[in-house]
């Protein structure tokens, strides 16, 4: 052998005696959730050479499930010589409530249920839901946005949606009693810890009943369809959870089908891109956007896909006012925090609501020219439970900036965003 190649085998085994392999991978503090889970989660292997950096990582990824008050992470060297690493958990109560009252003059919406957002132990959430909006609505569902020890997760939910629905026809607006059936399932896929494919689909039925006598050119007052959807996103998404806080960034492209059998004017085809920043300021302040864009096939049908409503995009602008082919929709918040109790986080809230649609058949330059552009500006309270993980409940007042009379209150659990 040559001295070059005696070095050579020297210097491998001198590298080889100082490396720091981690023999064993600890987690403390676990009641509901399941080892082998988390185990799958970081990337910290039994084997591999101590990487502070990565274990550092593995603290993030498990905070990002956002199932834990508390996460960290030491190491310690063995009697061996190898590396040990404990993950200390602090759980918390997992039987989410769901909640939520609001309206706009005599219109009123009323959400109850719970959701075990850690079932099976697995950070999957199973739960219920009534919904009063108009009518009776009810919904199961079940997600697990990943599998144990795998890159795969899978969701699914049964409902029955139920409101009295304004259509918007050339003329005038007539109402209906409105009632969608649907089984939806999909799968994810994780390519990195912050990247999520999903692919789904749906199978509905839906009856519509004509509400008044109003002449709209149709066949009858009570039609049904039977529809089905197909559906594809991309989530990307990198938070860090700072208690009543948060900082980073979400956003998904999302595209989906809906085609209606024996009705084509009612299919269509529709992609949405949602984005969300948020930004901690000083050691109290949180800045929170959210940008929405969407588009959709423009028939001029009563069926338009988006529509501008109080509960879910414009807070206090009213109950399904407008509809459309296309929307732009940007919330912007600022969430300042004002009283740290042993028990609550107490937050005030001041937020600004646009939010403008394309109406159906008309060019895509009406969303930027047309003059329905709808501004709102308001204030809320957050106040975050310290004992129940999660909880959180939120107050918002908004009106209308040219027309303060036009405005409404909700109230409900979680942000609005």
């Amino acid at each position: 052998m040559t001295r070059l190649g005696l070095v050579i085998i020297l210097l491998l085994c001198a590298i080889d005696s100082s490396a720091q392999i981690v023999s064993e991978i600890n987690f403390t503090g676990l009641r509901k959730t399941r080892q082998a889970f988390l185990e799958g989660i970081v990337e910290t292997k039994v084997g591999d050479t101590l990487d502070l950096d990565q274990i550092e990582r593995d603290v993030n990824l498990i905070k990002d499930l956002n199932l834990f008050f508390q996460v960290e992470a030491e190491h310690k060297a063995l009697e061996s010589g190898d590396y040990s690493v404990t993950y200390r958990i602090k759980e918390a109560t997992y039987l989410y409530p769901i909640i939520s009252i609001g309206g706009f003059q005599d219109q009123l919406q009323l959400e109850l249920g719970g959701n075990q957002i850690n079932f099976l132990g697995k950070g999957q959430s199973l739960g219920a839901k009534y919904l009063w909006y108009d009518r009776h609505s009810f919904f199961i569902f079940n997600t697990a946005p990943r599998h144990a020890g795998r890159k795969t997760g899978h969701e699914f939910s049964l409902t029955k949606y139920s409101t009295v629905e304004p259509l918007y026809f050339q003329d005038t607006t007539a109402e209906f009693n409105f009632d969608n059936y649907n089984f939806s399932a999909g799968l994810f896929y994780s390519l990195t810890p912050y990247i999520r494919f999903n692919l789904g689909g749906m199978l509905m039925y839906e009856t519509y009943e004509q509400l008044g006598t109003a002449d709209l050119g149709l066949p009858g007052t009570e039609f049904s369809f039977f529809k089905y959807q197909i559906r594809a996103a991309a989530q990307y998404r990198k938070l860090r959870y700072h208690f009543e806080r948060i900082e980073g960034i979400k956003s998904e492209l999302y595209a989906e089908t809906i085609q209606t059998d024996g009705f084509p004017e009612a299919s269509f085809f529709k992609s949405t891109f949602n984005f969300n920043y948020y930004k901690m300021i000083g050691k109290r302040g949180n800045l929170a956007l959210h940008q929405r864009a969407g588009i959709s096939s423009n028939n001029f049908s009563p069926f338009a896909p988006f529509v501008l409503d109080g509960f879910i995009n414009v807070r206090g602008i009213g109950n399904r006012i407008e509809r459309g082919t296309a929307e732009l929709v940007t919330n912007l918040e600022y969430r300042h925090t004002v009283w740290r109790h042993k028990y609550f986080y107490l937050q005030t809230v001041g937020f600004a609501d646009f939010g403008t649609l394309r109406a159906p058949g008309v060019p895509l330059e009406e969303i930027i020219t047309n003059s329905e552009k709808h501004l709102y500006l308001g204030a809320g309270l957050r106040i975050h439970s310290r004992i129940a993980y999660n909880t959180i409940l939120r107050v918002d007042f908004a009106g209308n900036v040219s027309d303060f009379s036009k405005n409404g209150i909700v109230f409900g659990f979680g942000q609005f965003f």
